[in-house]
């Protein structure tokens, strides 16, 4: 499916690896000028940035950490107003995880940084580009959720309770922003193959037994979906969570 971007720009997340790279790339291929943020990554995103320049794109970056300041979160929004004079699409993709963490011993400044984020980064990300979008009477937001906010495992309390308030976050702003010609809409992952699976022990053929179409998810497939909701074709879509996960979510746990 050919998906159309251009004239628009659009600001993603965590764009230097996985997931936010690959959506970069796609969205540069659909025509959309970018503002790439990174938290420290300058020697990735510079292959993402120089793939995006290279089919024609204006591509600018901006690093910063939203676990220090949240805040960096809608100033980097601002930026890209004033480099380009618009902001079209918002793609809410950076997020941290951390190892198992149980409850009875959990932290309480590991739970915090989590939601500052997973939580507070897109709210005030969203907020400044709702504030543009409202004023060109278009905008397309995207939050990258989790199959955590449906599906839980001992330990993700703090990971888990992030990605459902951005759920619930991704309702809230499809039914107040609907009438200024806004969508919002929430993409939930499964299992993707993403670079930090190399530096980790992981069981791959479990995963793969879990999801019924029998294979990892790549980057691709949530980058696709991503695009269509950011292109003007998914204009009556809005205030979803979509899971692409390989039908992993709707497996019954007792089957075989």
């Amino acid at each position: 499916m050919e998906i159309d971007l251009r004239g628009r720009v659009a600001v993603i997340t965590g764009a230097a690896t996985g997931l936010g790279a690959a959506i970069a790339r796609m969205s540069a291929r659909s025509g959309a000028d970018l503002m790439l943020h990174h938290r420290g990554h300058a020697d990735t995103l510079g292959a993402v940035v120089a793939d995006c320049r290279a089919l024609g794109r204006l591509v600018e970056t901006r690093q910063a950490d939203f676990a220090a300041d949240p805040g960096e979160a809608a100033a980097t929004v601002d930026a890209a107003f004033e480099r380009f004079g618009r902001v079209d699409i918002l793609v809410n993709n950076a997020a941290v995880t951390t190892t198992a963490e149980p409850l009875l011993t959990h932290g309480r400044d590991s739970f915090e940084r989590m939601q500052a984020v997973n939580v507070v980064a897109p709210f005030l990300a969203t907020q400044a580009a709702a504030r543009h979008m409202v004023e060109a009477g278009y905008g397309r937001i995207i939050n990258i959720g989790s199959v955590h906010a449906r599906q839980s495992a001992p330990g993700m309390i703090a990971y888990e309770a992030s990605k459902g308030a951005l759920t619930a976050m991704t309702a809230s702003t499809a039914v107040e922003l609907g009438g200024y010609g806004i969508t919002a809409n929430c993409v939930a992952p499964g299992a993707i193959l993403v670079e930090r699976y190399d530096d980790i022990d992981w069981d791959e053929p479990w995963f793969v037994s879990r999801t019924p179409v029998g294979r990892m998810g790549r980057p691709d497939d949530i980058a696709m979906m991503v695009c269509y909701l950011a292109s003007e074709a998914a204009g009556f879509v809005s205030g979803e969570t979509i899971h692409i996960d390989g039908g992993m979510t709707r497996r019954m746990a007792l089957v075989k």
